[in-house]
């Protein structure tokens, strides 16, 4: 879900991924923030795929009508 060796290389110093904050929040001792904030991951993930996966079809019904089988 999280690739934090990725993103290494994407953000700058200022920049704190979500995955590393819910790490440290979690070393840190604040375990029902931490959880909450990785259910959040979750759930953008999963919006993310879930619109990714609609768009995708409607493109490929769109672009890919010659492969249908005409019979």
């Amino acid at each position: 879900m999280t690739t934090v060796s990725a993103v290494v290389f994407l953000y700058s110093s200022k920049t704190t991924l979500a995955s590393v904050a819910v790490l440290n929040m979690d070393d840190a001792g604040d375990i029902a923030p931490a959880a909450a904030m990785g259910m959040m991951i979750f759930y953008t993930n999963a919006a993310v795929r879930i619109v990714y996966v609609i768009i995708t079809k409607k493109i490929l019904v769109r672009f890919q009508n010659w492969r249908k089988k005409t019979t």
